[in-house]
């Protein structure tokens, strides 16, 4: 009775060995293939702005979850923000130039006679009118009294240059003042020889001068030099420019654009959108209250806009004034996001 005891005993306990055993190589066999279905699982489609978080680890504290502005701190940094489009990207020739008065619209004034300043009407950078008197002279002629003269504007205009000091002796050598009518003005520039063949009269061209940022003017080309500046191999060309608002200056440096071609339509952006840091290109997404760093590959490009080929999408809102603030503030934790609080 007790040897037949232990093996009943003997059994039960292999038996619930053999249960166990097999309850553990089940848990190991779902364990295995259930965690790589889970891992071949297909990932769910996200949205463009979790495209934009997920490009790139963060390489400062900020750039991650972004920066919040408060909507006085957008005020005070005058951030802008515009959809990326498809546009057109010009091929320009770019070049340094300056400012001239057109010739027509400039006078030279200097008295007819010999004589003696006796009055001056008008003082430098006066508005005058044609036909303004700007000064009188005692003429050297015999007479009792000696004729006094009256010297007039022959143009409307700016007076630029005043040279009549009352008493001063003068005479037809002599340009006393200089007036010059700023509507219309005319922008000197050299185009490289290599260029020269692509350019030529009737073209359009875009002016722009450091004074004015974010302002550009459109003139055309009127004429091109005959010859090669030997020194320099470049080609003079004068363009013609509307300045209605006198904001244009005779003798301003300007940066000109002579568009020679167009190219294809491609997802563009504002160049003054596009930012570099530590060998990155990146701009700033508008994503709800947050603006995101996101670095992009830029194309072709033109004087106004850069191709984007890799970072953004049609549509996305990025700033276009205000991201040298928001770079910043990167690096000074909280500089920006607490403006207004």
């Amino acid at each position: 009775m007790s040897l037949i005891k232990t093996l009943k005993i003997g059994r039960g306990w292999l038996w619930s060995l053999s249960f166990g055993m097999v309850g553990l190589i089940a848990g190991l066999v779902w364990l295995y293939f259930g965690g790589a279905v889970q891992k071949e699982a297909a990932p769910m489609a996200k949205t463009g702005s979790e495209m934009h978080a997920e490009d790139e680890a963060p390489h400062l504290e900020g750039e991650k979850e972004g920066i919040v502005l408060s909507e006085e701190a957008r005020r005070n940094i005058g951030l802008i923000v515009e959809p990326v489009e498809y546009r057109t990207i010009q091929k320009v020739i770019q070049v340094s130039g300056t400012v001239k008065p057109k010739p027509g619209l400039l006078a030279h004034v200097s008295p007819r006679i010999e004589g003696i300043v006796e009055k001056t009407h008008v003082s430098p950078f006066d508005w005058v009118k044609a036909g303004q008197i700007l000064a009188e002279i005692r003429s050297r002629q015999f007479g009792n009294p000696p004729p006094l003269v009256s010297l007039t504007a022959p143009i409307s205009g700016l007076v630029t240059q005043w040279d009549a000091n009352v008493g001063e002796a003068v005479d037809p050598s002599k340009v006393l003042f200089q007036i010059v009518d700023p509507s219309v003005l005319w922008v000197e520039g050299d185009i490289p020889e290599h260029y020269a063949a692509q350019v030529k009269p009737g073209q359009s061209a875009r002016v722009s001068v450091v004074a004015l940022p974010g302002e550009t003017f459109t003139g055309k080309i009127l004429r091109m030099s005959g010859m090669v500046e030997p020194e320099k191999r470049t080609v003079h060309i004068w363009l013609e420019v509307a300045n209605p608002k006198y904001q244009l200056k005779p003798e301003m440096f300007a940066e000109l654009a002579v568009v020679v071609g167009d190219s294809s339509r491609v997802l563009a952006v504002p160049l003054k959108t596009i930012l570099k840091s530590g060998g990155e290109t990146f701009v700033f997404v508008e994503s709800g209250e947050r603006y995101l760093r996101q670095n992009v590959v830029v194309g072709t490009s033109d004087d106004r806009y850069a191709e984007i080929t890799e970072g953004l999408f049609e549509g996305d809102r990025v700033v276009t004034q205000g991201n040298y603030e928001l770079m910043s503030s990167i690096f000074i934790k909280g500089g920006v996001e607490e403006h207004g609080h």
